[in-house]
C-alpha cells in the first residue's frame, strides 16, 4: 500500500507527521512519499521535493513564485503517473493542494483532505472544486460538516488535534523556575504572533500597552513565549528600550498556557489554543493597509478569532487594525483584569467552545478512519 502525502506549511507538517505515524502503526507495510517537513520525514515520509520549495506567504509572494509552484505541481503529477499511489493525502495548503486533488482525481486516485479550506470565511466557490476532486474531507471544526455535506462532499469531524495538547509537569516547573514566576502575582501571556512579520507589526504596540498598564499600577509577571525561529536577543533589546518588565520565554508557549491567568493574543491558531486552556484574553492584529482593504471585501465573517467564530458571537474582544493601539489594548485588558465576573463568564464560554471540539486523540481517529477506508479498497 502506498500513499502520496503533501503538506506545504509548518502547521501542515505537524498534522502530517502525526497522521503518518498513526497510519504506519496501523499499516506497518505502508509506504508514504511526497512533500513534508521534518515531522513528516521523522514519521516515515520519503520526500520527493524539498519542503521549503512550497513555503510562500502573502499574495504578492505567491504571484511572484507562481512559475516555480507550477513546475512543482507538474513534477508531482509525473509522480502520480510513475508511482500510481493507492491514495493521496493532502493537508491544508488549499491553493496548491486542490490542484493536486484535481490531478489525482483525473487519474482515478482516491483523495483524502485533512484540515479543510475555510470556505465559510472566503473563496466559497472552492467548494465546487472540492466536490469534484476530494473523496473525503476531514474537517477540524464541527460546523464545517454540514457546509460540505450540503455541497455533496463527504465530510467527517473527528475532533480537533489541539484538544488535549499541552506541557507536562516538568516543563511547567522548569518555566516557573527559569522566569521566577511566583504565586503572589498574576501571570499575563503576551503573544504577538509566531512569524517575524507579526512580531514586527505587533510587538512595539504591545510593549507600549504594557507600559501604560504598569503606569496604572499593574503588578504581574508578563511573559512573552517566543516561537521557534524568532531571535530572542532582538526581542529583549526592544523590551529593554520600552522600559517594561516583560520576560521572554523561547519555546515556552505550552507551559505558559498552564500557568497564565490572562493574555493578550495575536489572531491565529494561538487564540484557539489559549481558548482551549480557558484563559480570558484580548485578541489583537494588524496587517498592511492593502491587505486589510482586500480582506474587508473578500472575507465574509464577522469575527477573526476562532473562539468567537465557533461561539457565533464575540466572547473575547477583538482589537484589529486601527483599533489596535496601546491605549485601547490597555483599556480592554484592564476592563477584563479588574472584573472577576467578566473573567468567569468568559472562561465558561471558552469551556463550551472547547467541549464542541471533541476529546483528545483526533489524530489517531483520523488515521484509523483513513486506514479503514484504504483497507476496504
Amino acid at each position: 500500500m502506498e500513499i502520496l502525502a503533501i503538506a506545504g506549511e509548518p502547521s501542515g507538517d505537524t498534522h502530517g507527521g502525526a497522521l503518518i505515524q498513526g497510519l504506519k502503526s496501523r499499516m506497518p507495510n505502508l509506504v508514504v512519499r511526497g512533500v513534508g517537513g521534518p515531522q513528516m520525514v521523522a514519521a516515515g515520509l520519503d520526500p520527493l521535493i524539498p519542503f521549503s520549495s512550497l513555503q510562500v506567504h502573502g499574495l504578492v509572494e505567491v504571484l511572484r513564485h507562481l512559475p516555480r509552484l507550477y513546475r512543482i505541481l507538474w513534477a508531482i503529477e509525473k509522480q502520480l503517473d510513475t508511482l500510481k499511489p493507492d491514495a493521496v493525502l493532502l493537508i491544508d495548503y488549499p491553493g496548491f493542494n486542490l490542484k493536486v486533488a484535481r490531478a489525482a482525481k483525473a487519474r482515478g486516485i482516491p483523495v483524502f483532505f485533512y484540515s479543510s479550506p475555510q470556505i465559510w470565511a472566503w473563496r466559497g466557490g472552492r467548494i465546487r472544486t472540492i466536490a469534484k476532486t476530494v473523496d473525503w474531507m476531514i474537517v477540524l471544526f464541527p460546523f464545517e460538516v454540514e457546509i460540505y455535506q450540503k455541497a455533496g462532499v463527504k465530510a467527517v469531524f473527528l475532533g480537533h488535534p489541539l484538544v488535549g495538547a499541552g506541557a507536562d509537569a516538568s516543563q511547567i516547573s522548569a518555566l516557573k523556575s527559569r522566569l521566577g514566576l511566583t504565586s503572589d502575582k498574576p501571570v499575563v501571556g503576551l503573544l504577538p504572533g509566531s512569524r517575524t512579520s507579526e512580531l514586527n507589526r505587533h510587538l512595539d504596540i504591545l510593549l507600549a500597552a504594557v507600559a501604560r498598564l504598569e503606569a496604572q499600577g499593574m503588578d504581574a509577571h508578563v511573559v512573552l513565549p517566543l516561537a521557534a525561529g524568532l531571535e530572542a536577543t532582538l526581542v529583549e533589546q526592544r523590551i529593554k528600550a520600552a522600559g517594561v518588565g516583560v520576560k521572554v520565554a523561547p519555546g515556552g508557549f505550552f507551559p505558559l498556557l498552564a500557568v497564565a491567568d490572562l493574555a493578550i493574543v495575536a489572531s491565529g491558531t494561538a487564540t484557539l489554543q489559549v481558548g482551549l486552556a480557558a484563559i480570558p484574553f484580548v485578541v489583537i492584529y494588524r496587517v498592511s493597509p492593502l491587505t486589510f482593504w482586500l480582506a474587508r471585501r473578500l472575507v465574509h465573517i464577522r469575527h477573526v478569532s476562532m473562539v468567537n467564530i465557533l461561539a457565533g458571537r464575540e466572547i473575547v474582544p477583538e482589537l484589529l487594525q486601527h483599533d489596535f493601539t496601546p491605549q485601547k489594548v490597555a483599556d480592554a485588558f484592564l476592563a477584563l483584569a479588574q472584573n472577576p465576573a467578566a473573567q468567569k463568564t468568559m472562561r465558561q464560554a471558552l469551556e463550551r467552545v472547547a467541549q464542541s471540539l471533541g476529546t483528545p486523540g483526533a489524530y489517531g481517529r483520523a488515521a484509523e478512519f483513513i486506514a479503514q477506508k484504504l483497507n476496504r479498497g
